[in-house]
């Protein structure tokens, strides 16, 4: 049984009243699913909502992105893919807010946790391994939409960037007895050696590109949902997916063989997706207690150690 979800904003019935909404549950701690009378009848909303400096500075950002380049994006040629559509946003006292439409299927958020505490769904374990042939659908068709004209305020990933900021976070790793200072400098060689301009951003993503984040719909579409993205390396994103599902390897395998299936695969390109991805993982969680994240925290250092070996990673795409 999912644990009790943290404590709800203190606020949250003074929000739910000033916008008309009756709480039908908690998706998790600060998404709710609402309702509120329209003139069609009562009509479903999910209202998510935060107060601290980054959660509110995240939802005001992702507010721009529903009202200024999801409704642009043309779904009619998808496959797969849904988003959810844009209904309002705003401020209530200090608590950013956004109001979106419910999709009406399976959510996957509780089948995924990186918390030891719910071995049951560990890494993905609870999710049926079918979604890995959806999730590539799904990444084909974001790779559909035109990234030229996005405007400025769109986060883009640079490569040239995040390598700025590696040196400094690999060396915290090393501190805290992550990685050993060999593992950071043999990272350090293989990622400055890399041209910048092929792992810039090409495609548009929700950010956070993995089960987690799915709606199952009628017909086997997929529902996207936590717009906080922009424009990433497609190669990034795809191995982002692999790297959360850790604790399902039937369902990476089978998103390994569907990516074979439809995309050119770059080996090297894979490698510096693994490499960033797993690296970042591990930094998130870096300071995270060991008894909620150890496992999830050592599974991506030992992917990152993994895949410093370029054979290991031609390996993997071998099927």
């Amino acid at each position: 049984m999912e644990p009790a979800l943290p404590p709800l904003h203190p606020k949250l019935p003074k929000l739910l009243s000033a916008l008309n909404l009756e709480p039908l549950d908690a998706i998790k701690w600060n998404v709710i699913s609402c309702r509120r009378e329209g003139k069609g009848g009562p009509e479903r909303l999910v209202l998510k909502f935060g107060s601290n400096d980054r959660k509110a500075a995240s939802i005001a950002y992702e507010a721009k992105l529903f009202r200024g380049i999801l409704p642009g994006i043309n779904q009619v040629e998808f496959e797969r893919l849904v988003i959810p559509g844009y209904v309002d946003d705003g401020v209530f006292e200090d608590i950013q807010w956004i109001l979106t439409g419910y999709l009406d299927g399976i959510p996957l958020a509780h089948r995924w946790s990186e918390l030891s505490i719910k071995p049951e769904i560990l890494g993905g374990l609870g999710i049926d391994p079918k979604i890995a042939g959806y999730a590539v659908d799904v990444l084909r068709d974001l790779r559909s939409v035109d990234v030229e004209s996005m405007p400025d305020y769109v986060r883009r990933f640079r490569f040239e960037d995040w390598r700025k900021v590696f040196s400094d976070r690999s060396r915290e790793l090393a501190d805290l007895r992550m990685i050993q200072g060999v593992t950071a400098e043999k990272a350090g060689s293989i990622l400055n050696s890399l041209p910048s301009y092929r792992y810039d951003g090409n495609m548009f993503t929700n950010g956070d590109f993995y089960p987690r984040n799915f709606i199952v719909l009628p017909g086997d579409r997929i529902g996207v949902t936590d717009w906080v993205g922009g424009i990433d390396p497609w190669t990034f994103v795809a191995m982002h997916a692999w790297l959360m599902m850790w604790g399902n390897p039937e369902w990476q395998a089978d998103y390994i063989r569907a990516l074979v299936e439809h995309f050119p695969i770059d080996i090297e390109e894979m490698q510096a997706g693994l490499l960033v991805k797993s690296f970042d993982a591990a930094y998130r969680w870096r300071i995270e207690p060991e008894e909620t994240v150890g496992l999830a925290r050592s599974q991506m250092l030992a992917y990152f150690r993994r895949f410093l070996e370029i054979d290991r990673v031609r390996e993997m795409f071998s099927v």
